[in-house]
This record gives C-alpha cells, structure tokens and sequence, in this order.
C-alpha cells in the first residue's frame, strides 16, 4: 500500500469516527429522563453520491412509517414508467342522437381518465372549476343541443370505485389531505367551507356556505370559536360517498371569515352535477330521464391534464396526497391493467425490484404516505434516490424536491409521531427517519443539526 492510499485510509477512519460520535451525540441510542427523543426509534443512512462510500449508517435497515417521504418511491418511479409528457384524457361524450328540435335523445357522459388536476386550476394550464365547466357548457352549445333528454352521467369506471385506502384514519378521511383517487376527480376532491366565528369565545361558529358549492351535503356542525390566533383547529369526520359529515373543533375569534377545507365525498357525482347547473345556466334544459346507455357513444371534446412532469412536480414541492394517489392507480393501470392501489403498489414495488433495490421489510401500502402501514427503510429510500439519479429522467424528479438549507434538495415527512427527510446534497444522498417521537420540536431542532453535519460533509 503507498504513502497516499495510507493517508486516504486514515483520512476515511477519521472521518467515520466523527461521525459516529456525532451521531450519538444528536442521537443517543441511550437516553436520560431529560432526553426529547426518549423512545424515538432513529435511523439514519447517507452516501456519497460519486462513489457509494457510506458516511452515516445507523439503524439504517430498520423497517421505519416514512410519512410522506413515500411520495419519492412513487413519483420517482411514475417519472419513468408513465414518461415524463404524458397526459390524462377527460372526455366528453353523448349517445343516442340529436332529433330536429335540437334535443339530445340521450345522455352526456364524463368519462373520467384519472386526471388529479381537472378543475383545479393550481397548475398552468389547467382551469379553476368554474372556469372547466364553462368550457364544456361551450363545448355542448357547439353540437346544436337545446334540450338533454337523460342525464349529464359521471363515468368514472375506469380505475377501482374505492376512493380512499383502507388503512387511512377515520380522522384523515373527511379533510382535504385525506381525499381519495378517482378515474374522474374533481377540483381536487376538496371543498373549502367559510365560518363566520361567534362574538365570544365558546360559542357555536354558523357556517355561512361550501365552495364549490354540495347541495346534497349534510354537515353536522360542532365547530366553536377559539382564541384569535387560534388557527385551524378543526376535523372534519365522514366517509366517501356519505353525504353526512361531521365538523369539530374550533377556529380563531377575531376574524371576519375563516375557511377550512375537506374532502368531496362523491366528487364525480358532483362534478356531474354541477355541469348539469351550468347547461341550465346557459338555457339548455336536462330533463333528467331515465334512459338506459346506448352502446355507441360519440366523443366530442377532450380535456387534458399537465404532464406527468409538472404533476410529479408539484407532488413533491406541494406534498399533495391526491396527486400521488393518482399517480400510482395510473401506473397499476399501465402496468396491471388495472387502475387500483393495490395494482399501482404492486408495478411499483416490481419496478424498484428490478432496479436491483433490496426491498426486504419494505411494505408499500398507498402513493401518498397516509397510511401508518407503509414501511421503509432509510438505507431502501437511499437506493432508490441512487437509481433514480442514473435515469436520463433525474433533471426533472431533482428539480421537484424542495429546497432546504445550503445546496440541500429533500422531500419531508410528517406524521403524528413520525417525521422525516429524504434527499440530496450536491455529494451525497440522505434519508433519516424516527418514529414515536413524542416531541416535533425537539426533534426538529435535531434534524436541522443533523443536515448542518451533512452539509459540511458535502464539502469535505
């Protein structure tokens, strides 16, 4: 061995060392009564990104809830097995025929393909709600119709009728972050409903409306008014395809409105409906019979979603559950021919098997992170970030993880009890999970100096 690959070696000794001691000293495996992480369970992997050299492995093979770093495992491989410019197809279609007085005699379909974005109006290019159904209301006037003879019929039959994984928790169900996956969802499944708070603290709040607006929803309201300040305190409970949901909780004093936002129990029944206001809006009667489907039908409008590069994007950066759930039934479909989350969970977990990751005590169980069954190791979630970056695709799947401090690009996750990061430096590729933390800031306090160490590393 020469004098340089002595130095090296010894440079390299000395390096893990402090590391180690670094490690116990963020993260004591032992601690006393006055420790924040008492009986948090730790782990922590990081590579360099150049040579695979391990920096950090601690309890690194730990099978660990990775909240919403699940969303790196979903969208990384969405990216390349969906391609980064394809699209999800909304259609329009009608069967029977239009007769001499202008009347369909027949019904309108919308047939769902899964597009996460239709009528949400967050991404370029796609449309506020009322803004989409103004474009089919044109795109109906077009064919002449004066007079719809059946029904404005949502299809959303091509993915699964479940919305949300069965494993989320009562309390997730009913807010926004818990709404579920349709072949044809709709404004992002979540509705907003404005408070007007009481003139004193403990007293009922009164709901003044919903947008956009459920006529069919029964909302049992026990929301009180908190101290200004307060937040959103809220929860609403309810399941999918009930129309009875339950708010509780409080929200501030002090303000003249205040909004808090849930899931749309049925949105293409919505979605359906409210085409349905905006032909009558624009003098087009739907008499609402019922006429069997015919078995042609004829499509004559198409709206398309953003790329599957921009929705990957605001996956990550905005930590949407829905767009991950979307993601993952679209590649079930793809792969299993079928558009379901057990399908989308078994392509994907085939797809990083045959990238050659270790997938030992791995458990992927949604797209999103909700559910408290996922599993993952930090050393697995430290694979994946090394085979994707081997991808011609890696520009855009970086490009979408958050920004964190110096050079650092990390997707978080976050949980009650739970918290992690996953990412890169410009050198190194890092994962760090705990679990049954009782303590969020503390723990927080930890993680941040944890990456002010990785980040130095990234110099060395």
């Amino acid at each position: 061995m020469t004098a340089s690959q002595l130095r090296n070696n010894l440079f390299l000794f000395v390096r893990k060392f402090v590391l180690t001691i670094f490690f116990f000293a963020v993260f004591p495996l032992y601690c006393t009564d006055s420790s924040p992480i008492d009986h948090a369970i730790v782990s922590v992997y990081a590579v360099r990104r150049d040579n695979n050299e391990v920096l950090i492995s601690e309890n690194c093979d730990l099978s660990l809830v990775p909240a919403s770093c699940m969303k790196l495992v979903t969208t990384a491989a969405a990216l390349q097995i969906l391609g980064s410019d394809n699209k999800f197809e909304t259609q329009l279609e009608y069967d029977g025929f239009i007769d001499d007085t202008k009347t369909l005699q027949g019904n309108i379909y919308i047939r769902g393909g899964g597009d996460p974005c239709l009528g949400s109006g967050r991404i370029s290019g796609s449309h506020s709600w009322k803004e989409q159904l103004g474009i089919w209301g044109e795109a109906i006037e077009k064919l002449g119709i004066c007079k719809i003879s059946g029904r404005i019929v949502a299809d959303a039959s091509k993915w699964e009728k479940a919305l949300a994984v069965p494993s989320w928790t009562w309390e997730d169900l009913g807010n926004y972050y818990g709404a579920g996956a349709s072949a044809l969802s709709f404004h992002e499944n979540s509705y907003s409903i404005s408070f007007k708070p009481a003139s004193r603290q403990g007293d009922q709040a009164s709901i003044l409306h919903t947008d956009p607006p459920l006529a069919s929803l029964i909302l049992h309201n026990e929301v009180k008014t908190g101290p200004e300040g307060s937040g959103d305190r809220t929860c609403i409970f309810g399941s999918e395809f009930s129309n009875v949901q339950y708010v509780r909780g409080t929200i501030p004093s002090g303000v003249d409105e205040f909004f808090i936002k849930g899931a749309i129990p049925d949105p293409s029944a919505l979605c359906a409906d409210l085409l349905t206001q905006e032909l009558q809006h624009r003098g087009i009667v739907v008499e609402k019979k019922d006429i069997g489907p015919q078995i042609n039908r004829v499509g004559f409008n198409i709206t398309y979603s953003p790329t599957i590069q921009e929705i990957v994007h605001w996956t990550n950066r905005k930590s949407i559950n829905l767009y991950a759930e979307h993601l993952l039934k679209k590649i079930g479909e793809e792969i299993n021919g079928e558009g379901s989350t057990i399908s989308g969970a078994k392509a994907v977990t085939d797809f990083w098997k045959s990238r050659n990751v270790n997938l030992n005590g791995f458990n992927m169980i949604d797209g999103s992170g909700l559910s408290r069954k996922n599993l993952i190791t930090t050393r697995q979630l430290v694979e994946i970030l090394l085979r994707v970056e081997k991808s011609n695709l890696f520009p855009i799947f970086f490009e979408s993880l958050p920004k964190k401090k110096c050079t650092m690009r990390a997707k978080s996750g976050s949980m009650f009890l739970i918290k992690g990061y996953a990412g890169y430096t410009d050198n190194i590729a890092f994962a760090v999970l705990i679990n049954q933390c009782t303590n969020y800031q503390a723990i927080q306090e930890k993680i941040d100096s944890l990456f002010l160490q990785i980040n130095k590393l990234d110099q060395t």
